[in-house]
């Protein structure tokens, strides 16, 4: 396709350009302003969500349990011979999970929040420690003043009253921990070990009420770990990840194991030699909400640029190549059109959900542009395809925002594409005017 440029065309010209330019980026402040309020409407959601969770229940970490056993010691000082008394704190030799992880959506306003009531059937046995466990010099071992901790993020959480049968001997738990330097907050009970045998077995029902995610710190020699839930997105984190998993539309089932190598301590120690409460060694679940509406709004933003820049291409090489004039004001109508899609998706995605409202807000942007370009572009097949071009790029933005790793691979082709059509088509322009040169000479030549 020819174009050629007359001296004063190709001046028009690129006084067109230079202008599209710097509207392009003027454009861009709504687009900050857009960013801006979707941190702002992402900040109330994750508020909101903390509200629901407050009168329901924190993310969740389970420790234990713990056996601690107080003993006496006699140490010789300045003053003589002196009682000091300690704690030696046991880890179970084996450990045994069983999960039923409910889930269930909770809304406030038009924010919501997943929250879960966690079933735990929880078994296993200690080893009965020997005397050497405790040292040197001990002077008397409480046997009967034993305690079992299990330790919760918040212990408050917990819905029913708990009992342990140790031995076939049901324990009452009373709440809070038995020593603050295990956990700052837990359950525990008060135990006879010195009626039991050599192996002290254990197991209780818990139920726990919590959001966002659950987590267990393994502690026992050998430790396993199985949660049933009806959630279909989990997100495993921790170390280790899931033995076996299996996913599906109707929940999930995971298995985890681990065992004494899996943690950076022994299984006995004194005191408060060990801290537990912030161990990062945790392994569980998030209960994963699949890409928010807003992570989605703000993925779209980051196209803003691309969206504007190649609208404004397709209407420059309308212009050039097909001969139809777009007045400036004009190409600012067209750009605060496509700007405004941005606050529609937005405020439609809050009610809709992410993909309607991406639908109605690019039909309606595109469907405005179509329209107002028949008074500019005259002949309906030029709005025709023009309306192709902008659908087309709505639905490639549209693509690009579901992918998760083909999208910069996607975007780069994409990218190639558009430079390699936008070189084809300008191919033969006469961006100097020398080919109006030449006529106006030729046409003198000739009157002479």
């Amino acid at each position: 396709m020819n174009a050629n440029v007359s001296k004063g065309d190709q001046k028009k010209l690129f006084l067109k350009i230079g202008f599209i330019l710097v509207l392009i980026l003027l454009l861009m402040i709504p687009n900050m302003l857009i960013k801006g309020l979707i941190y702002e409407r992402q900040g109330l959601e994750s508020q909101s969500q903390r509200d629901i969770a407050a009168s329901w229940g924190p993310s969740q970490k389970m420790m234990g349990p713990i056996l601690s056993i107080p003993y006496s010691k006699k140490i010789k000082t300045d003053d003589g011979i002196i009682t000091k008394d300690h704690v030696l704190r046991v880890l179970p030799e084996s450990l045994g999970i069983d999960v039923q992880l409910n889930t269930e959506e909770r809304k406030k306003s038009i924010y919501k929040a997943i929250l879960y009531t966690a079933n735990h059937n929880i078994s296993g046995h200690f080893n009965k420690p020997e005397m050497s466990s405790f040292g040197k010099n001990v002077s008397k071992i409480h046997w009967d003043d034993a305690k079992i901790d299990i330790g919760f993020t918040s212990s408050a959480s917990l819905d029913n009253i708990v009992n342990i049968k140790c031995n076939n001997v049901n324990y009452k738990m009373e709440s809070g921990a038995s020593d603050s330097d295990i956990f700052p907050s837990a359950i525990h009970a008060n135990i006879n070990v010195d009626t039991l045998s050599k192996t002290i077995t254990f197991d209780t029902e818990i139920g726990v009420n919590g959001s966002e995610a659950i987590k267990y710190l393994p502690l026992a020699s050998n430790t396993q770990v199985t949660i049933s839930s009806d959630w279909d997105s989990p997100g495993f984190v921790g170390l280790p990840l899931p033995a076996k998993r299996e996913i599906s539309e109707n929940g999930f089932v995971a298995t985890w194991k681990s065992t004494e190598y899996n943690r950076p301590f022994k299984d006995t120690w004194k005191d408060a030699d060990v801290k537990l409460a912030h161990r990062g060694e945790a392994f569980g679940v998030d209960l994963v909400q699949t890409v928010g509406h807003y992570q989605k709004n703000m993925r779209s933003a980051k196209y803003a640029l691309l969206i504007i820049s190649l609208s404004f291409l397709v209407f420059f090489f309308f212009e050039t190549l097909k001969g139809s004039r777009i007045h400036p004001v004009q190409y600012i109508f067209i750009g605060l059109a496509l700007s405004i899609f941005y606050s529609l998706l937005l405020s439609l995605s809050e009610h809709i959900g992410f993909g309607s409202a991406y639908l109605i807000a690019a039909g309606a942007v595109v469907g405005l542009i179509s329209w107002y370009s028949k008074f500019m572009l005259r002949q309906g097949n030029n709005v025709m395809l023009l309306t192709l071009i902008l659908g087309g790029l709505y639905t490639y933005i549209y693509i690009l925002l579901q992918m998760e790793e083909f999208a910069l691979l996607v975007g780069s082709i994409g990218l190639f594409m558009v430079l390699a059509i936008s070189m084809y088509l300008s191919r033969n322009m006469d961006w100097y005017g020398e080919k109006s040169k030449v006529s106006k000479g030729n046409v003198d030549a000739v009157l002479s």
